[in-house]
């Protein structure tokens, strides 16, 4: 490998070996890299990633599961990030070996002319359906209206409020494709907002579970914790497939968490350019094919580096913000509203607004409604800029003609698609209650599993010093079994054949 000025791997365009991979110091312009550097400048993929986690998993599905079928569920949760967070190590690592996206390079692999359209369709399919606008509008609704939109209302005001939430979320698509037009990097607009969004959102609502969670409710979620296995008879599987596929981010199609750490510049996806803003960025010449380093023992050292700040990224921030973001906003609900209760569609949003505006007066209500607000918005905006920016990489990565029609300016690409999937959105989100959106998605995300296969097949072809350890593939593989257990217990069995999997 260090002879050669190119190294193939699997199908597709030979990667271009370079001669040094840069250190982390070169990277993020920094002499040292301290606690404090780490924190502030170094990790920040999964802040972005869990932007999106805390959602339509925390602020919707687990209260709704909560207050469903009571906390012992709650091992879902610690569960789902552990194998999660193993997942992501094993893909985004791929991408700072090679510098591409999860979805490009699996075009590597065999059949080629089956994988590109195939992982497009499943991309599209799980990304696509603008639930968190719908979920985000609602919160927004509860501001504008002084209520929870379509809650103790006749049922033509319930109607009228469902038109204005939808009206609502249009807007709060609009907004969220003006805030990606600015600035130098997309990337590093979306993570300083989900920085932001992560810690206000955990931290807030930790400290309101803490002071409002009742000592039962506490209780019961540590006895679920430990209850692993355990399944309600007569559970409805399609809201647990759900809660399963947004535990963590969005469960099997994690690998498009990839492309972060590419865009923030994590080994060698420092040097294949990155995604800027139309706005106050600049032209970047993103390279199509991937490149990897040449095998010198200072390569190789600097590589175990780049490797431990992701492994760090990975278990200091997701796995610990996402157990707590995940678990802190169903105690919250469930120390509120009884075991039992079938939350409604529309209002779920805000569905503890009116019991702190109770307590605390306007203030309580307006306040966990802006809450609710930004946790679905950003979302929202995540999600666009995740299906956009691994759709607008893989049309850069795998067709020539797209980059020549493009002038060599990836721009061209993502701002157009993300258009489109706006105006798709706008068809879209007057199909279904928000709660049913979010649910068909997570499911779908379920799917993704087959992902653990296409990885181990390139993996095989590395030289044997940079391959994944063997420890991992265990997980990987029990991790893509049960996704698609509640894949097919919910389309297969449920909804096809009608057959009741508990």
């Amino acid at each position: 490998m260090s002879s050669k000025d190119t190294f193939r791997l699997g199908e597709g365009p030979a990667l271009e070996v370079v001669e040094k991979l840069p250190t982390p110091e070169e990277v993020f312009k920094v002499p040292k890299l301290s606690g404090w550097k780490l924190f502030a400048t170094v990790f920040g993929p999964s802040f972005t990633a869990l932007g999106g986690a805390l959602g339509s998993g925390e602020w919707l599905m687990g209260p709704t599961v909560a207050v469903s079928y009571g906390m012992k569920l709650f091992w879902f949760i610690w569960v789902g990030c552990f194998f999660q967070t193993i997942y992501n190590i094993a893909f985004c690592r791929m991408t700072m070996l090679i510098g591409e996206p999860a979805l490009v390079y699996f075009a590597r692999v065999f059949p080629r002319k089956l994988w590109i359209p195939w992982n497009v369709a499943v991309l599209f399919f799980a990304l696509a359906w603008p639930g968190w606008a719908l979920g985000a509008a609602t919160a927004l609704g509860s501001i504008v209206l002084g209520r929870v939109p379509g809650v103790g209302v006749p049922a033509a005001q319930a109607a009228a409020d469902a038109v204005f939430v939808r009206y609502l979320g249009i807007g709060l698509f609009l907004f969220s494709f003006f805030v990606v037009m600015f600035g130098g990097k997309i990337y590093t607009t979306l993570e300083y907002i989900f920085r932001f969004k992560v810690l206000f959102v955990t931290f807030t609502v930790f400290i309101l579970a803490l002071i409002y969670g009742k000592p039962a409710i506490w209780a019961g979620a540590l006895e679920g914790y430990a209850s692993v296995g355990y399944i309600p008879p007569g559970a409805d599987i399609f809201l647990l497939g759900g809660w399963w596929g947004y535990t963590g981010w969005l469960s099997a199609i994690n690998f498009l968490m990839s492309n972060w750490y590419r865009d923030k510049g994590y080994g060698v996806g420092s040097l294949v350019g990155y995604l800027p803003a139309i706005i106050g960025g600049k032209k970047i010449v993103v390279s199509p094919v991937g490149k990897v380093f040449k095998f010198t023992p200072e390569n190789l050292a600097t590589w175990k580096r780049w490797e431990k700040l992701l492994v760090w990224d990975q278990w200091l921030i997701f796995f610990p913000f996402g157990v707590v973001g995940m678990s802190m906003p169903a105690i919250l609900v469930a120390s509120f509203i009884p075991v039992g209760t079938r939350l409604p569609e529309w209002g779920i949003a805000a569905h503890v607004a009116t019991q702190f505006g109770t307590m605390w007066g306007p203030v309580g209500y307006y306040f966990i409604s802006f809450i609710g607000l930004i946790v679905l918005w950003g979302t929202q905006l995540q999600i666009m800029d995740t299906l956009t920016r691994n759709m607008t990489d893989f049309l850069w990565s795998t067709s020539e003609g797209i980059r020549k029609w493009a002038k060599g300016d990836i721009r061209r690409i993502y701002y157009p698609f993300m258009a489109c999937y706006i105006t798709f959105a706008m068809w879209a989100i007057w199909q279904a209650p928000p709660l049913i959106i979010l649910l068909l998605s997570a499911n779908i995300a379920n799917f993704g599993g087959y992902a653990v296969f296409l990885l181990h097949w390139l993996e095989r072809k590395l030289p044997k010093e940079l391959r994944l350890r063997w420890y991992y593939w265990p997980f990987l593989y029990a991790y893509a079994i049960l996704c698609w257990f509640f894949f097919v217990a919910v389309f297969i069995l449920g909804r096809l054949l009608g057959i009741r999997v508990f």
